[in-house]
């Protein structure tokens, strides 16, 4: 057994180098014990045991051997009071405290001796010989404040350094800079270290943590004092801004956005760099309250402390930023919003959204001077505000959640130059204006969703040449789809969802050939899909469920929609059988059929449906936008966000018939597999439990037989399950995730079923055998004996009939019986002496 797990080891290709060294006469050896008919191992582990029993059976130099003897080496460089190391002995280094070895090749990858109490004087340079060590933490050692080592730099595999509390002193070397792999540097609370130059930390390509806390850092003041610019955003710097911030005079832009760690408040001295154009501290956790002093920073175009914690009032002294053209001060507690904010003159950009939790109204006292582009505000309540009405220049209106309760035709004369207009979850009303064209013609996102809209929908919509997406979901719009649709020829979303549209889709819908996201579900439509729609061949999402469509479900959709990522036609009146034209839709991962009145089986080829896949690629998100979907026995609403990552597959509630194709079992991706309340037969596919990705599978209300398969247990992930009122037999699994889904009514209605948690045990089942059952088995008994009796009587009987029929006739007829053996004896002799 050792031997042949050592030979196939060692002829893996990723082993090649070790195999050559084997002496000739060993690879024999193992080539000879590798024919026997062993198992292989049954685990990684019993492989790296086989290799070193080989080691050291040949007395051959293992591939840790050298690694071994530098770890020695490095031991015996510092002293270990506590004896924390005395495990360091033995031939098998990995099994060494703090060491780690990778499962592979063997080889030491990672050295964690941190708050050993180890000591030392220097750092041995015997670590160079670990030419794959990847992690080494040295945190706590004693290095009785010497020099910090600069071959370090060298070790350029590192992934991770932590040398904190190391009492190293001087300078850091320069030569970390070489460590390109490095994604964390702690070098904290080692007091004795100073830096003298940070432009070496620009060659930490991979740095995703870097901790210098209580490292002396003044030496680089002059290095930094003429530094005019300072990006740091997106990384996971954490503590607080150090007031020493404010010497950076010539600083002219300054972000240090999204590092959500750090906190505390904003310094003071902020406001003593006054050549600072842009701030940007969004994203952050930063807490207090805006300090005056960034009044100061009379040169700020780009003021930015969106999603933080900072509370209290707006500083009166950001009026005086006269050049101010952004200000995001949304998602805070700050308010009220100050007056003086009209007089922000270069202000094009202005973000107030969700600025306490209290909502709080925008003074109607507010200064006219402002010309905005992009306006963000928080909660209005009735009429649209007159000093947004006088922003002509607009052209980004951002206000959702702002309680506006006017009519669109009151507010929406003077926005001729906006482009993007998001005013969904109001209270607006009224019908959509009739010249609504004429007041937005170069719109090109119309978001009104949530709202109280009403009446049809005007055939001056199709008129906005530029429109791209549409969404004007949940409101009470009426009437039919307006003919003119196919004018929106750069349309790419369109949701009308709940609403109380009616008629027929237009076949004009050709036309607007670049929809990708077509949402008309949860309306009252009517009638057949439009053979037309087969020219909108960008689809990606369709849905149109909830309706009255009656017809059988269309093949052009599996033939020409081939970028289809979801098709949703649930709770309609499609009929037939399901077509198989839509195996084609590889790049489908959700399939919504249910609640129609589909027939025939369940297509053996959505086996082929790789979007269903684990690991697929989900790229379809776009503005916004949700859709409801039924999971784990729940009617949810998904955006579109997290809709993109889940793998539905969903035909219950209609009249399949046929077994469940055991294909199906290849989408392991699924997270939903809903196939009830349909007349399905036959047993559940064997292979159930590779479905690894589901978490709602639900069979139930079906004519299904047969054992519940053992693998059902596989299912990790699983934690909505349904077998319920079918004909199911025989003891219920167990084991992993089953033992969590203990209700009884997950089973009920199968009566031959047994075992936990149902009441019924399955030995009292098989003590007292049913009617039925006893009759079966009687049966089957019955037919087994009888074939057991006609099998022997059939070879007995050949056995006769050849025997006798040769040896009878040599017995009763002598002269045959002479002429045969004289015939065998010169057969016999010509054999053995060649004549």
């Amino acid at each position: 057994m050792v031997f042949f797990s050592i030979f196939h080891y060692l002829l893996n290709p990723y082993h090649a180098s070790l195999y050559s060294t084997v002496p000739t006469s060993l690879r024999s050896a193992l080539a000879f014990a590798s024919h026997r008919r062993t198992p292989l191992w049954s685990s990684r582990g019993q492989a790296k045991s086989d290799l070193t029993f080989i080691w050291r059976v040949f007395g051959l130099n293992g591939p840790r051997s050298g690694e071994r003897k530098a770890l020695l080496r490095f031991r015996e460089s510092f002293s270990d009071p506590y004896s924390a190391l005395s495990s360091w002995k033995g031939e098998d280094c990995c099994t060494w405290l703090g060491i780690r070895c990778d499962q592979f090749t063997g080889h030491v990858s990672s050295l964690d001796l941190g708050n050993k109490d180890l000591q030392g004087k220097t750092l041995d340079s015997s670590l160079l010989e670990l030419k794959h060590l990847s992690y080494l933490d040295l945190s706590g050692f004693d290095f009785q404040f010497n020099s910090f080592p600069a071959f370090i730099g060298s070790m350029k595999q590192l992934q991770y350094l932590n040398l904190s509390l190391t009492s190293f002193h001087g300078v850091v070397p320069r030569t970390l800079g070489n460590l390109s792999s490095l994604r964390v540097l702690d070098l904290s609370r080692t007091y004795d270290l100073l830096v003298d130059d940070l432009t070496w930390i620009s060659r930490l390509s991979s740095l995703e943590h870097l901790d210098f806390s209580s490292v002396d850092l003044s030496p680089t003041k002059d290095l930094l004092k003429n530094l005019e610019e300072l990006d740091l955003a997106g990384n996971r710097f954490y503590g607080q801004l150090p007031e020493e911030i404010g010497g950076l005079k010539k600083l002219m832009y300054l972000d240090l956005s999204d590092n959500v760690f750090i906190n505390g408040t904003i310094p003071n001295s902020l406001g003593k760099l006054s050549a600072l154009r842009v701030l940007g501290l969004a994203n952050n956790n930063l807490s207090g309250s805006i300090p005056s002093s960034v009044g100061d920073l009379r040169k700020l175009e780009l003021l930015d402390l969106s999603n933080n914690n900072l509370f209290g009032s707006i500083p009166s002294s950001l009026g005086d930023l006269r050049e101010l053209e952004e200000l995001d001060l949304s998602n805070n507690q700050l308010g009220p919003i100050p007056s003086w904010l009209g007089n922000l003159s270069a202000l094009k950009e202005l973000y107030l959204g969700q600025l306490s939790n209290h909502l709080v109204k925008i003074q109607s006292e507010i200064g006219l001077g402002a010309s905005f582009s992009t306006l963000m505000s928080c909660d209005i309540g009735g009429q649209f505000p007159q000093w947004v009405q006088m922003q002509k220049e607009l052209k980004y209106l951002y206000m959702p959640n702002c309680s506006i309760s006017d009519t669109l035709s009151n507010f929406l004369n003077n926005f001729k130059n906006l482009t993007a207009l998001y005013l969904p979850n109001n209270h607006i009303q009224g019908p959509i204006p009739n010249n609504i064209s004429q007041m937005l013609p170069f719109l090109e996102s119309l978001y009104l969703d949530q709202n109280r809209i009403n009446g049809s929908l005007p055939d001056s919509l199709c008129e906005i040449k530029y429109l791209q997406l549409m969404d004007l979901s949940r409101n009470h719009l009426s009437g039919n789809l307006p003919e003119c649709l196919g004018n929106l020829h750069d349309l790419m979303a369109m949701r009308l969802s709940s609403n109380e549209i009616s008629g027929v889709i237009p076949n004009s819908i050709s036309g607007a050939y670049s929809l990708k996201y077509l949402n008309l579900n949860n309306n009252n439509l009517t009638g057949k899909l439009p053979h037309t729609m087969k020219n909108c061949t960008k689809l990606k999402v369709v849905d149109i469920g909830d309706n009255m469509f009656s017809q059988n479900l269309p093949k052009w959709i599996g033939n020409y929609l081939l970028d289809l990522r979801v098709l949703r036609l649930r709770n309609n009146k499609f009929y037939g059988q399901i077509p198989l034209e839509f195996c084609q839709l590889l790049k489908l991962h959700m399939l919504d059929l249910a609640n129609n009145n589909l027939t025939g089986g369940i297509p053996n080829c959505f086996g082929n449906l790789s979007g269903m896949v684990l690991n697929s690629n989900y790229d379809y998100y776009m503005g916004g936008g949700s859709l409801t979907e039924v999971l784990k026995g729940l009617e949810l609403e998904y955006s579109f966000g997290i809709l993109r990552f889940l793998v539905n597959l969903d035909v219950s509630n209609n009249n399949l018939v046929g077994k469940i194709p055991w294909e199906l079992t290849r989408l392991s991706g699924l997270i939903g597999l809903n196939l009830s309340h349909n007349h399905l037969v036959g047993e559940i596919p064997e292979l159930i439990g590779d479905m690894k990705s589901v978490e709602s599978l639900d069979l139930s209300n079906n004519n299904l037989s047969g054992t519940i398969p053992s693998s059902l247990s596989d299912l990790s992930s699983i934690s909505h399950l349904n077998l319920s009122n079918n004909n199911l037999s025989g003891k219920i699994p167990t084991g992993r995730q089953l033992q969590t889904l203990d209700y009884p009514s997950i089973y009920e209605g199968n009566p031959r079923l047994c075992g936990a948690p149902l009441p019924k045990k399955c030995e009292e089942a098989s003590m007292v055998p049913s009617i039925t059952d006893n009759h079966i088995a009687a049966n089957e008994g019955d037919n087994i004996i009888d074939d057991k009796v006609l099998f022997s009587i059939v070879i007995i009987c050949g056995f006769a009939t050849g025997f006798w029929g040769v040896i009878g006739f040599l017995v009763i007829n002598k002269r045959w019986r002479q002429a045969y053996f004289e015939f065998a004896e010169e057969r016999i002799i010509s054999r053995l002496f060649g004549g």
